[in-house]
């Protein structure tokens, strides 16, 4: 079973063009699964400014907490997901909406919970009911959200929520789309990337910022199985490809 995972940012629609639908709809005539993982961070501090709750961030991670966790589910499940399916679904797409609380699809634990509260990483996944979905015919979007062994919803970084759903469907592809285009070294697109190298990368102060967390992100993929990783701002063009 050929499976590609697709992580897309919140902002989806600068990433949703026509090309987007055209390749997934190839790689459907191709027999390939595909699997949509979204991130939703613009929505989710809008909705929060509108509630006057603070946004805190603390080494790139949102500190979340009892009210912020309620309004993370309402944007993530209650408009960046229908926004996305709905766009799907114009293109002649079957979707299906997923989250945390279908199934016990995603179950996590705290990232840590004295420092940033209600952050978590996915720890299992119920692959069962993403390959049923898949055989029905759908391409199952998912919200980067798990749910603890007693019941507490946590916030998940979406490209980890991503990686970890590509390893367990042993994913042949992830791309982590992002705003740029590629990793980037003196101006240029690096269009390779190894373990190796990406280590001497940011050893050297050269990968910075948030490319960092998707570069880690991207290497934990491949050391866990997924064949290839494409960090890249669309789904047809290379990007970085990266390798074990």
């Amino acid at each position: 079973m050929h499976t590609i995972v697709i992580k897309i940012g919140g902002n989806a629609a600068t990433q949703l063009t026509p090309t987007f639908f055209e390749t997934i709809k190839q790689w459907q005539q191709q027999g390939k699964y595909v699997v949509i993982v979204h991130g939703g961070g613009t929505m989710i501090s809008n909705l929060m400014a509108q509630f006057n709750e603070p946004v805190i961030k603390k080494d790139g991670i949102r500190v979340t907490n009892s009210t912020s966790i309620e309004l993370t589910k309402m944007a993530l499940i209650g408009q960046v997901q229908p926004q996305i399916l709905d766009q799907l679904r114009q293109n002649n797409l079957n979707a299906i909406g997923l989250n945390a609380g279908s199934a016990q699809l995603l179950t996590g634990s705290f990232l840590n919970q004295s420092c940033y509260g209600l952050v978590g990483k996915i720890d299992q996944v119920n692959v069962k009911i993403i390959k049923t979905e898949l055989h029905n015919g759908y391409i199952p979007v998912i919200s980067p959200l798990a749910i603890t062994n007693d019941g507490q919803w946590l916030n998940v970084n979406a490209d980890q929520a991503a990686t970890a759903i590509a390893k367990h469907l042993r994913a042949d592809h992830l791309y982590l789309l992002t705003d740029v285009s590629g990793i980037k070294v003196a101006g240029n697109i690096l269009h390779h990337i190894t373990p190796t190298l990406a280590q001497e990368l940011e050893m050297q102060s050269i990968i910075t910022g948030g490319m960092i967390p998707k570069v880690n992100n991207a290497l934990t993929a491949v050391a866990q199985g997924v064949t290839t990783v494409h960090i890249t701002d669309h789904v047809n063009t290379h990007g970085t490809l990266v390798t074990a």
